[in-house]
């Protein structure tokens, strides 16, 4: 299911033309999830949901309400905005309301949907699980993969005359192997690519069924401070564990790990991470797939947050800037976000270390204290043991805790960004571009046992 720009258009106009409020905005998404899961050498379900909705808010003064539908015939949307309308006029005023962002809106032309992506279907994601599981069943492995596929669209609109509209295509594989005793797992992936091209299931299978068979029989270790060298995926839930903190009311209220010494100041100009560390958002970006369109349909613009460990911008939303005397940010910190890296390898890193831990996935990480970022979490799918420069076998897994605030000051070296999915899940927009890191003084604290 596609929906071009003219159709979109065609159904927001209709919408604003039945309000009768005194303003209006309307959310339009629509298009088709699907996905391919697959597990003990066999394709287990081929999914498809094809969707479309839109929110529809107005507004009285500074009262408003939202009322969303996914019936798109004249008698449902002519209910909902009736229904939005009755809703606004018994709210109670918000004082943080913000007039609605009026056009014009320069935005970037980004090219998000390739027709390769938009045509990925279930044939193709067939002759993935295919080659997946010819080398599960050569290596002796069993494997559990997941191969999600977006076609949507995205638009805003509202009755000054702004219309945003973008679409996209992205699909991702993702692959765990274990051992038919269930005593070594291995993760592999790759992440919300727009260039379907550049999957290459057979080598992320070989990947995570390595890692599976040489995670077998793993020795404890004591917990303590330890060199870890993160693979891309672990590297990308670490990075995100401190994109929040970059809100600027947040830290200048006091609440956050980014305020400042004094009351109503913040750490922008203050070097707070390592000199490695640099972090964008990047609009435009050619490999990320991205949205031109930023908060409340701005046009979003690439933004620098972290320049060489400096805290270059805070996010600062439309009420917060217009209260500070600022200009709002146009881009959301976790939007097109691209983390500068080096030209090491995994290899490379672990040739270097006297030392340390591979960690190929985190598992449940949670915030245990916001004004320092520390957080807890936990390895698995395949931990291990590095003595002077040579990986010498499995270790059990740990519980470690750890800030980004420390870990960010303690990369000693970074490999190339790759698309990786910063969330948990993977299904949602959050794919970033963020390297391999080497990181020193990581506090594993228990270990964990589990595969």
């Amino acid at each position: 299911m596609s929906y071009s720009r003219e159709e979109v258009k065609a159904i927001t106009d209709k919408i604003l033309n039945m309000v009768s409020a005194e303003a209006a905005e309307v959310d339009f998404s629509g298009g088709e999830r699907s996905a391919t899961r697959f597990a003990n050498s066999t394709i287990t379900a081929n999914l498809v949901e094809h969707d479309q909705q839109v929110a529809i808010t107005v507004y009285y003064g500074k009262k408003s309400a939202t009322v969303s539908t996914h019936q798109f015939d004249d008698a449902s949307l002519k209910a909902a905005v009736a229904q939005a309308q009755e809703l606004a006029k018994r709210r109670p005023e918000n004082p943080e309301m913000m007039p609605l962002v009026r056009p014009p809106q320069d935005y970037v032309g980004v090219e998000a949907a390739l027709p390769a992506a938009v045509s990925f279907g279930p044939a193709e994601r067939a002759q993935m699980v295919k080659k997946s599981i010819e080398i599960c069943e050569k290596k002796g492995v069993l494997g559990a993969g997941y191969i999600p596929k977006m076609h949507w669209t995205d638009a805003t609109a509202n009755s000054e005359g702004l219309f945003a509209y973008n679409r996209y295509a992205e699909a991702s594989f993702i692959l765990t192997c274990r051992t038919p005793d269930g005593g070594g797992s291995g993760w592999s992936g790759t992440t919300g690519m727009k260039d379907v091209s550049q999957i290459d299931a057979g080598m992320l299978t070989e990947v995570a069924a390595d890692k599976a068979l040489r995670s077998q029989k793993p020795r404890a270790l004591e917990p303590g401070n330890y060199t870890v060298i993160l693979e891309p995926r672990p590297a990308a839930r670490f990075l995100s564990l401190m994109v929040g903190a970059l809100n600027a009311r947040a830290a200048e209220e006091g609440r956050s790990f980014m305020s400042g010494a004094e009351r109503g100041t913040t750490k922008i100009g203050q070097k707070v991470f390592g000199d490695n560390v640099t972090i964008r958002s990047e609009i435009g970006n050619p490999i990320l797939r991205q949205t031109p369109i930023g908060p409340d349909g701005l046009a979003a613009r690439s933004i620098p947050w972290v320049e060489k460990g400096v805290v270059q911008n805070l996010f600062y939303d439309r009420f917060w800037a217009s209260k500070q005397g600022k200009a709002p940010t146009a881009t959301q910190p976790g939007q097109s976000l691209v983390m500068e890296g080096g030209t090491a390898t995994v290899d490379e890193m672990i040739k270097g270390t006297r030392r340390g831990l591979l960690v190929t996935f985190f598992w449940y990480i949670r915030p245990v204290e916001q004004m320092t970022l520390l957080n807890t979490g936990m390895t698995r799918d395949g931990l291990f043991l590095i003595e002077n420069g040579e990986i010498v076998g499995p270790v059990q897994n740990f519980r470690w805790n750890m800030s980004p605030a420390v870990g960010l000051n303690n990369i000693s070296m970074l490999g190339k960004p790759v698309p990786m999915h910063t969330g948990e899940a993977y299904d949602n927009p959050g794919t970033a571009l963020v390297p391999a890191m080497r990181i020193e003084d990581f506090r594993m604290t228990s270990i964990s046992p589990a595969v």
